[in-house]
């Protein structure tokens, strides 16, 4: 992952969370104040690669992902087999386990690719943060960030 310097418009946070259950909150935490995004609006942490590869974004793996990753299959796994119990054939249980986990696995997976891209173009917490919160781009305005910034 890309180095992270601190610069006049990103700041370096101290109070990023970086622990195990970081990812698993993308299921129930908001992160910013809008739905959709324009394309003159600036995401709400700063982006550290605006177009990832997918080299970037299996580079940028942390921990929490991998554990996200493992609790969702664990979860699928204990939930097919207590949605398997009431068939009286082994083939029905096999087939609604084998259905239940899989489905699980995908989601899993799916969410191990997601939130590093999001991460990486800065719609997830990634560590940094906008100077001033409040900044916003004016539609058809492309210089004057580069004319303050100059002076």
């Amino acid at each position: 992952m890309a180095e992270k310097v601190d610069s006049p418009f990103i700041v370096t946070s101290e109070r990023s969370f970086n622990g195990p259950f970081a990812s698993i909150s993308a299921f129930f935490k908001v992160v910013g104040n809008k739905q959709i995004y324009g394309p003159y609006e600036r995401p709400p942490f700063p982006i550290i690669i605006d177009k990832p590869t997918w080299y970037d974004i299996f580079g940028s793996l942390q921990f929490s992902d991998y554990f996200m990753g493992a609790t969702i299959y664990g979860a699928g796994i204990l939930w097919g087999y207590g949605i398997s119990r009431p068939f009286p054939s082994v083939m029905q249980r096999l087939l609604v386990y084998h259905s239940a986990s899989h489905m699980f696995t995908v989601i899993a997976l799916a969410s191990m690719i997601v939130l590093p891209y999001r991460r990486l173009t800065g719609f997830w917490e990634n560590g940094l943060r906008w100077k001033n919160p409040e900044d916003k781009l004016k539609k058809f305005d492309t210089t004057s960030h580069f004319e303050k910034a100059t002076g």
